[in-house]
C-alpha cells in the first residue's frame, strides 16, 4: 500500500465543491471531509494525513464604500462559518489544519451591479449603494505553508504520494521539488473543472472525482487524455 498525504487548498476546494454540488452556501466540514476520503484509491493507497489550508477569517471593522458607515466583519456569517468549519473539520480523523491570514483589499462591484450598469441608459444611472459592492479578501501565508509541508513530506520520505487539490500554478516549484525527491504528485480534477497546463506538466498522475448518484466516484486519466484538458477560467 502506498502512503498518501492529501493537501487541500481550502479556498479552491470550497469553490469547486460549491459549484460541483450546486450548493447555495459554502460546503460544511462533513462535505469537505467526505470529499477528501474519496480522493484515494482504497485498493492501493492509505491516508497518512489530510492537510487543510485556509486563511483565518477577517475580523476587523472597515468603512462601507458609499455611506461610510462602519461594517464589522466579526459579526458577519462568514466568520461564524469559518470558525465552525475549522472546529468541526479539525476533530475529524487524519485532519491537520494549517491557518493563514486573510486581508481586506477593499470593495469591488458585484457582477450583478456591473451588468445592471451596462444595461441602464447612460443618462439615467441608478445611484450606487453599499449593497452594490462586495468585499475583496485575499489569503496570505497559505502558499508558504503548503510549500513547507511538501518539503517536509518529501525530504523525509514520509509518504509515497502527495495528492494536491489546487488550481494555483504557483505550486509548480513545490511539485518539482517533491518529484525530485522521488515522491509522486497527483493532481485532482473536481467535477468538470479543468487544470492548468503548467500544473499538468509537473504532475505524475491526474485523478478525476465526480459526484454521481449521491456519492463521489474516482477515475484516473491516462497521459494521452491530458492533452484535452486546458487552463482554468
Amino acid at each position: 500500500m502506498k502512503k498518501v498525504a492529501i493537501l487541500l487548498d481550502g479556498a479552491f476546494v470550497q469553490k469547486r465543491l460549491k459549484n460541483t454540488l450546486q450548493l447555495q452556501h459554502n460546503p460544511e466540514a462533513e462535505v469537505i471531509y467526505d470529499f477528501s476520503l474519496n480522493l484515494i484509491d482504497k485498493n492501493q493507497e492509505e491516508i497518512f494525513r489530510i492537510f487543510f489550508y485556509h486563511g483565518e477569517p477577517f475580523r476587523r471593522t472597515v468603512e462601507k464604500p458609499i455611506s461610510r458607515d462602519k461594517f464589522d466583519f466579526n459579526a458577519s456569517p462568514l466568520v461564524d462559518y469559518s470558525e465552525r468549519l475549522f472546529r468541526e473539520l479539525g476533530q475529524k480523523n487524519y485532519i491537520a489544519i494549517r491557518k493563514g491570514e486573510t486581508v481586506f483589499r477593499g470593495w469591488k462591484l458585484k457582477d450583478a451591479t456591473i451588468e445592471r450598469l451596462k444595461s441602464e441608459p447612460k443618462d439615467n444611472f441608478s445611484p450606487l449603494r453599499d449593497d452594490d459592492f462586495s468585499p475583496e479578501l485575499d489569503q496570505k501565508g497559505v502558499d508558504i505553508r503548503i510549500g513547507l509541508d511538501v518539503a517536509w513530506l518529501a525530504s523525509k520520505h514520509i509518504v509515497d504520494r502527495i495528492i494536491l487539490v489546487t488550481g494555483d500554478s504557483d505550486f509548480v516549484p513545490t511539485m518539482k521539488f517533491a518529484r525530485k525527491e522521488g515522491i509522486q504528485v497527483v493532481l485532482v480534477r473536481v467535477g468538470g473543472g479543468n487544470i492548468k497546463d503548467s500544473l499538468l506538466e509537473h504532475s505524475d498522475l491526474v485523478r478525476g472525482v465526480y459526484f454521481k448518484d449521491g456519492k463521489w466516484e474516482l477515475s484516473d486519466y491516462f497521459t494521452e487524455e491530458r492533452e484535452n484538458i486546458h487552463s482554468f477560467h
